[in-house]
C-alpha cells in the first residue's frame, strides 16, 4: 500500500499501528504493509540457520562490489526483477547453488567453496554455471569471494 501524509512528512519509516513503513528511494514513495506475526516452527530455525551461516562466509569487498555492479546491470537488463541489493542477489546466488548441486547452506564454509571450486566462487562463474542469468558485461566480475 502507497502512503500518502496529511502533513509537511517527507518520508517515514518505522512501526505504528501494526503498520511497518518504509521509504523506497528508487520508487520515491513510503510504503506501508502489516506487521508479519511469525509462529517458531522448524522452517524458521532451518532458515535462520542458513541465514547465519552465509553470514558467516565473510566475503571479500571486492566480491560484495561484484554483486554489486551485477545487481544494478540485472535491474537495467530485467526491470521487473525485485532484487535490489547485493545481499539479496547473494542469497539468491546461493540458493540457487544450492538446487543445482545439492551443497547444505546451513553448514557450508568458505574454505569448501574455494578447494571444491564451487560455481559460486566468482560472479562469472557463476553466471557461467547458471547460477545467475547472465547480463552484459558479466565477464569482468572475477573477483574472488
Amino acid at each position: 500500500m502507497i502512503v500518502s501524509f496529511t502533513n509537511i512528512l517527507k518520508a517515514y519509516s518505522g512501526k505504528c499501528d501494526g503498520l511497518v513503513y518504509m521509504y523506497n528511494r528508487r520508487l520515491n514513495k513510503v510504503i506501508a504493509r502489516r506487521m508479519p506475526v511469525f509462529t517458531p516452527h522448524a522452517g524458521n530455525q532451518r532458515l535462520s540457520e542458513i541465514s547465519r551461516n552465509l553470514k558467516a562466509l565473510e566475503i571479500s569487498e571486492a566480491y560484495r562490489n561484484d554483486i554489486r555492479f551485477y545487481t544494478e546491470m540485472h535491474r537495467m537488463a530485467y526491470p521487473e526483477s525485485s532484487v535490489y541489493t547485493w545481499s539479496n542477489m547473494f542469497t539468491k546466488l546461493m540458493w540457487s547453488l544450492h538446487r543445482a548441486i545439492g551443497v547444505d547452506l546451513a553448514t557450508i564454509t568458505r574454505n569448501e567453496i574455494e578447494t571444491q571450486e564451487l560455481p559460486c566462487i566468482s560472479v562469472k562463474a557463476a553466471v557461467e554455471a547458471g547460477l545467475l542469468p547472465a547480463v552484459q558485461g558479466y565477464e569482468r566480475l572475477v573477483a574472488l569471494m
